[in-house]
């Protein structure tokens, strides 16, 4: 695996790697030993500029290089929080069928088989009732969904010019259900309910 400062592929050592000594017992080389190390030195030297050479031209818009570390890590978080829900959708297709890691994380996270049909299906679903995203696998609760069954009234949340109404304002309006506040908690509790097209798919299924 990676390590957390470094994006690296790990590989077989070669064989020139494995013919290197490394003891130090080479205190009988002769002269000419020594002068091909020297060489190397120099040519690794030139290399190491190259490098540097090669890391300039990627300044002209050619891939970059980027080690993984704790700077990284902050600046992703904050791209994926402010990046567009479409682009983060398309960049995550990709990665299915293409990163075997990423797929498996993202099958584990989003995919689930349903304990009573068997059948391989989303995990998450949106309550119709509450509008709250839960795990349908998890075993229902009678308390885990609350929501008023009533309505408010039809301009509650709109002056007569059509523009929003401020919170407060909303929260002075009565559901037609309990007669509490707009903004007060839901009068009923229950499980969630999936919404209509997870209905529709359920329909198709069976």
């Amino acid at each position: 695996m990676a390590s957390p400062d470094a994006l690296a592929i790990h590989e077989e050592p070669t064989e020139e790697v494995e013919i290197i000594d490394l003891t130090g017992d080479t205190e009988s080389e002769s002269e000419d030993d020594e002068d091909e190390d020297e060489d190397e030195d120099e040519d690794e030297e030139e290399d190491d500029g190259e490098e540097e050479s090669a890391d300039e031209l990627n300044s002209d818009g050619s891939e970059v290089v980027i080690h993984l570390n704790e700077e990284t890590r902050t600046q992703l978080r904050n791209a994926i929080s402010t990046v567009s829900e479409s682009r983060l959708r398309e960049m995550l297709k990709t990665f299915v069928g293409t990163e075997l890691a990423v797929e498996a994380a993202l099958t584990k996270e989003l995919i689930t088989v349903r304990r009573d049909t068997h059948a391989v299906v989303p995990r998450w679903e949106t309550c119709a009732t509450c509008g709250v995203e839960y795990d349908i696998n998890l075993p229902r609760e009678n308390d885990e969904c609350t929501f008023h069954p009533g309505v408010l009234p039809v301009d509650a949340k709109t002056t007569d010019e059509g523009l929003q109404r401020p919170p407060d304002e909303v929260e002075n309006l009565k559901w037609t259900c309990c007669s509490k506040d707009g903004g007060s908690v839901g009068c009923v509790r229950g499980e969630h309910k999936p919404s209509e097209p997870s209905k529709k798919r359920k329909r198709e299924e069976a």
